[in-house]
């Protein structure tokens, strides 16, 4: 017995049977029909379509015919190919300004058949237009072709739209390929490259506080050399070495800080404009050894800091006996950096102040892990990194749909996103092996994510 989507299958292929024994073409139309799918199957380029496209008609009925297609960068009209001019170079294609409809029409001596697009795929292709129309087949004169010749090419022009369709994505993927590899090509040469200038500045920085210092301590020494003075100059000497002291003190700041973020960006740009990730089409896992506090969690957790200062969170990393120790993984350390970015980044948005059942009023985020042992088989323990936020539980079904590409929970609702950010993070761990989730709480949500831990992996060892 057929399953339903067979049976549905099968309901369709029967509609068409009983069409085309309505249809009832003579034998020479089957094979115009036949020969045009077969040759449009052996080409790849749209180029060669097109000059397929007007000879079928003229071979096997002798109509003159021209074909006019939509250009994408303009959304107009334009004739590339006919069977008296031939096809015409890209240069000479000079745009059109007849009618654009969904039926056939005639216009002075000829029949313009509409080229339909498939419908499902019509949305990938960014036209302009709001019709589905692909182009025109225009045949001439129109004298030659009756009723039952012209329903023939309408449904002729039908076939030519879903493999004119077809070919016009698979060139227009290969244009966007190519520019893809450029555009990797210039962020390489304008974006990684120049930042790399940000470095040595950073090193001529510091070699410039440390010349500072250095002054500072001989100011010093020369304010010791006179202690005991009663004059100004003594006095104005010791204001002005604490005025330095201090200088050099914020100014250690903030190179801490601008080494930081250097780092954090620098990080971040050469994982995500990674050449390997455009040329195979997916993320390429450069795996390192990871300390995930120190190199990870922590300084996310500086860069983090102040914005919960700021909102009153309160973060917590010691909860439900977890203890506060390292773990070393092999993994890809931006990709894997810029999914706790993920998690601190919405941490900051959706955190809420909520009641306690002792009637406390808390607003935290808490964070931690746990070992699980045989999680992804027999001896391949998983190591769970939980992120708890305080606020309005998610429903089950928003749950369920929160790592979807675009969804964006209910809750959610005035604060800005695009429905993406925890997508990115179910691609990055999958693609480390592991799991993702989330689990509604009285309090909040639990969002998490599980990573196997095999033993050639891995630099922690089980106790």
């Amino acid at each position: 017995m057929l399953n339903d989507p067979m049976k549905e299958v099968f309901e369709r292929v029967r509609s068409k049977k009983e069409s085309y024994q309505r249809y009832n073409f003579e034998r020479l139309k089957e094979e115009a029909f036949a020969t045009f799918f077969d040759l449009a199957q052996e080409i790849i380029g749209v180029e060669i379509l097109y000059q397929i496209i007007v000879a079928v008609p003229k071979e096997f009925f002798d109509y003159e015919s021209r074909l006019y297609v939509i250009d994408f960068k303009t959304s107009r009209l334009t004739k590339v190919c006919g069977t008296e001019q031939g096809l015409i170079p890209p240069a000479q294609r000079i745009p059109q300004d007849f009618p654009i409809s969904d039926t056939p029409y005639e216009l002075n001596e000829s029949i313009l058949f509409p080229i339909r697009g498939n419908e499902a795929l019509t949305k990938s292709v960014p036209f302009l237009l709001q019709l589905p129309v692909l182009g025109f087949l225009e045949i001439y004169p129109r004298q030659k072709v009756d009723e039952r010749d012209r329903f023939f090419m309408e449904k002729y022009a039908n076939r030519i739209g879903y493999n004119l369709h077809q070919k016009m994505l698979i060139q227009q993927n290969i244009d966007h390929i190519r520019f893809t590899n450029q555009l990797v090509a210039d962020i390489e040469h304008n974006v990684i490259s120049p930042n790399l200038y940000y470095k040595l500045f950073l090193i001529r920085l510091k070699r410039l506080l440390s010349e500072y210092r250095q002054a500072q301590e001989r100011l010093r020494d020369a304010i010791v050399s006179i202690q005991g003075s009663t004059g100004p100059l003594y006095s104005e000497l010791c204001q002005i070495h604490q005025l330095v002291f201090q200088g050099n003190e914020s100014l250690e700041e903030e190179w801490k800080a601008l080494s930081k973020h250097f780092e954090h960006t620098s990080l971040f740009l050469e994982t995500l404009l990674r050449r390997d990730h455009f040329e195979k089409g997916t993320y390429v896992l450069r795996k390192q050894t990871c300390n995930f506090r120190t190199e990870i969690i922590q300084p996310l957790l500086e860069r983090y800091q102040r914005l919960f200062d700021k909102r009153g969170i309160v973060v917590d990393n010691r909860i439900e006996n977890v203890p506060d120790e390292q773990v070393t993984l092999f993994v890809d350390k931006g990709l894997i950096s810029q999914v706790f970015d993920n998690f601190f980044s919405n941490a900051v948005k959706y955190t809420q102040e909520v009641e306690d059942q002792l009637g406390n009023r808390i607003k935290l985020v808490s964070y931690n892990r746990q070992i699980l042992r045989d999680f992804f088989g027999e001896g391949i323990h998983g190591v769970r990194f939980n992120f708890f936020t305080t606020g309005k539980p998610l429903s089950q079904e928003d749950a369920k749909r929160l790592f979807e590409e675009g969804f964006r929970a209910s809750l959610s609702a005035g604060q800005k996103g695009s429905g993406h950010g925890l997508h990115f993070v179910r691609n990055v761990v999958e693609i480390h092996g592991g799991k993702v989730g989330c689990e509604p709480q009285p309090y909040g949500n639990l969002v998490y994510f599980t990573l196997p831990m095999k033993e050639q992996d891995t630099a922690y060892k089980m106790g």
